[in-house]
């Protein structure tokens, strides 16, 4: 089957796309799609649940990128491993290798969410760049991005880069996610959903939610489960405990994820599924 669209993913860091969308990026897979994963923010010395502390400082950031890749490859094969050989060329990764808030910004772990974005933040200029080049190469027929609930900086960086292709005359089909596992955890989740809302309804294009559909014979249960096999593959980001959240997650759509569409979305894959 030759692919029918082709979707880049924004994913401000390497496990976000697959935290959040893992059971959508499968489902549009077997459906015939491409999928990219732009990875924006990637150069980074977060890796609570390594052994990065033992790691000379001086090279903490080459180690703790290079193993967050090496979790990203393996993401790749499992989400990948069931589907014929040719389908598996399907979804493919991109990163634009910028440092994440931390660094770029400076600040500490417990002020990521809550620091408002930057104007100024050169991040911005940068991914509209990288977008413009995946558009030349007829990658972006179809843009996914982070509705940043939690609100952390670098989310919300990347939405605020994306927001003007997803709103007005010129609007690309686009999807919100919801981040996980902000989704899961965070107190302010609602307030955030809405603020956002409210924002793409001023613009002049309000979302509306959608559920990914099952593509594959499984049952939601086993979706959940498979969920949150992916999400151990991120090993040095998370535990258990938070990987139980990511999935469990899913069974509030019956075993599959929620996204926030636009027109321009819900237009193109209704003609698209119908060919």
């Amino acid at each position: 089957m030759e692919p029918k669209l082709k979707i880049l993913i924004l994913s401000p860091h390497r496990d976000d796309a697959a935290f959040s969308l893992s059971l959508a990026i499968q489902d549009w897979l077997v459906a015939g799609h491409t999928v990219t994963i732009l990875n924006v923010f990637t150069r980074s010395l977060h890796a609570p649940f390594s052994d990065a502390d033992f790691v000379h400082e001086n090279d903490r950031l080459s180690y703790v990128s290079a193993m967050r890749l090496r979790e990203d490859e393996l993401f790749l094969q499992r989400i990948t491993q069931n589907l014929p050989r040719a389908r598996r060329q399907h979804l493919q990764m991109v990163d634009l290798n910028l440092k994440d808030a931390p660094i770029r910004l400076r600040i500490p772990l417990d002020q990521l969410c809550g620091t408002p974005v930057n104007p100024e933040d050169p991040s911005i200029e940068k991914i509209r760049k990288a977008l413009t080049r995946q558009s030349e190469a007829g990658n972006l027929e179809a843009l996914v991005l982070p509705l940043a609930l939690g609100n952390h900086v670098d989310h919300l960086t990347v939405r605020e880069a994306a927001l003007p292709l997803t709103t007005g005359s010129n609007a690309i089909p686009s999807a919100f996610y919801e981040d996980l596992p902000y989704a899961a955890t965070c107190p302010s989740v609602t307030a955030d959903r809405d603020h956002i809302l409210e924002v793409t309804t001023t613009l002049g294009e309000p979302l509306v939610p959608t559920q990914s559909s099952f593509n594959t014979p499984e049952t939601a249960a086993e979706a959940t489960a498979r969920k949150r096999h992916l999400a151990l593959g991120y090993a040095s980001q998370i535990d258990e405990e938070a990987a139980d959240a990511i999935a469990n997650f899913a069974t509030r759509y019956n075993g599959t994820e929620r996204l926030w569409l636009n027109q321009q979305w819900l237009s193109t894959f209704t003609s698209t599924d119908k060919e």
